[in-house]
């Protein structure tokens, strides 16, 4: 495999980590004030960290092309 394909590879899975991340957040959301609570507060914050993170890597990545 070609060290461009290859990066492309890895750009791709964390891409797709990162959609992971926000869909698990986006299903998390309480419907109603009643819903039981799937992901705690303070652990939304962390995934939000970890979703700004690697979108910060990517950007860097991306441009180091």
């Amino acid at each position: 495999m070609l060290p461009h394909e290859h990066k492309q590879r890895v750009l791709a899975k964390l891409r797709n980590a990162c959609n992971e991340l926000e869909d698990a957040l986006n299903l998390s959301v309480p419907a109603a004030r009643y819903d039981a609570v799937v992901i705690p507060k303070g652990v939304r914050n962390e995934l939000c960290v970890m979703v700004d993170d690697l979108n910060r890597i990517l950007r860097e990545l991306e441009g180091s092309q």
